[in-house]
């Protein structure tokens, strides 16, 4: 996945930066004072992925998906989204390319990780890993022999 686009930035000349992300690093343009700059992070520098909700007009939501970092001046927006189901999509493919912690925003700077599964778990079947080391008869679990107390003498 690659992203690259403009965003505002109320520090930056022309109130604009250029923004590109891809797995290995997230690299921001912009123009301070006369001065170009160029910012390079590698994406393990961010605090995770964050999902965010906005109330637009009326009772419409907007939700955006977010780079948090410590430093809110490098807070990258990747997509913003009508739909909540789309967005979640997103931020979770986000977080897994990015390798990053998922975070909800539920304030505005208030966030929380996400600790629900990704993915469902995999189911394990027995004997695809084991045949390739041991023939069948040898990947069967052999029965313990029971233990028979013993009688103590008084």
């Amino acid at each position: 996945m690659r992203i690259e686009a403009e965003s505002f930035d109320a520090r930056a000349e022309g109130m604009r930066r250029r923004i590109e992300v891809t797995p290995h690093s997230v690299i921001i343009w912009r123009r301070v004072s006369g001065v170009s700059m160029r910012i390079s992070l590698v994406p393990q520098q961010y605090l995770g992925v964050a999902l965010t909700a906005l109330v637009a007009e009326g009772s419409d939501f907007l939700y955006q998906v977010k780079l948090i970092h410590a430093d809110s001046d490098l807070d990258v927006t990747l997509a913003s989204f009508d739909n909540e189901r789309e967005a979640d999509g997103d931020w979770r493919r986000w977080a897994s390319t990015l390798g990053l912690k998922r975070l909800v925003e539920r304030a505005p700077g208030v966030l929380e990780i996400d600790r629900a599964p990704s993915r469902s778990p995999i189911e394990r079947r027995r004997g695809r890993a084991t045949l390739r080391r041991r023939n069948r008869f040898l990947a069967r679990r052999k029965m313990g022999r029971p233990v028979l107390p013993q009688a103590l003498d008084a």
